[in-house]
């Protein structure tokens, strides 16, 4: 199983044009889902994940402070699709499974709070808290989080983290660059998965 794991949808927009993603799940079209967040999603078992109520024409945001990207127009359906995310989910966190986390830290390009250090380092500590609390409850599912950043951090031994080392030597806001990026990105994942690129797709957010 190949599992967008934030910060944005860009995880989940990457794992699609490497012909990975094979169903939808709570944490394809999020924001701002960084790893320490993830981390108390799963120790409270996902639970208000989806807010009781669904504001209408307004940002949903969860008890986790996540939003909730590209939530479907027609409220009862959106509940329904997140509901059936959630169970995915959980049903895949009880099977044994592989499950490969993908983590794409893109604002790095187009935002200067990213490539602080601190920033960076406070990222990769709740990294390496999400792959030992993984490692503790659900060793089932034999993980491995590949983190694509712009830094090369230091794995600790026995860590379950890929470092994806990026290097761009252009920054903008919001740049023209984004979907060559994203595609780089897939590409690497196929080249990891041995898989093909999907070329000139539609994301479909709400499957």
């Amino acid at each position: 199983i190949v599992m967008p794991s934030g910060h944005r949808c860009t995880s989940a927009i990457a794992v699609r044009n490497a012909s990975l993603r094979k169903f939808s799940l709570p944490f394809d079209w999020n924001l701002y889902l960084y790893p320490g967040k993830i981390k108390k999603v799963l120790e409270n078992n996902f639970e208000n994940f989806l807010p009781d109520v669904i504001p209408q024409n307004e940002i949903i945001m969860n008890k986790y402070d996540i939003k909730l990207a590209h939530f479907n127009s027609n409220t009862q359906k959106g509940i329904e699709e997140y509901t059936r995310r959630l169970e995915r989910v959980k049903k895949i966190f009880k099977d044994n499974k592989k499950v490969y986390f993908i983590y794409i830290n893109e604002d790095y390009l187009y935002r200067e709070s990213h490539r602080e250090k601190e920033f960076n380092n406070k990222m990769f500590s709740e990294m390496i808290d999400l792959d030992c609390y993984l490692k503790i409850n659900y060793p089932n599912i034999n993980h491995t989080i590949i983190y694509f950043n712009f830094n090369k951090e230091k794995i600790p031994e026995n860590s379950n983290i890929l470092n994806i080392v990026l290097k761009s030597n252009i920054y903008a806001e919001r740049p023209s660059y984004l979907e060559p990026f994203r595609k780089f990105c897939s590409q690497i994942l196929c080249n990891l998965f041995e898989t093909q690129l999907i070329k000139n797709i539609n994301i479909d957010y709400l499957e």
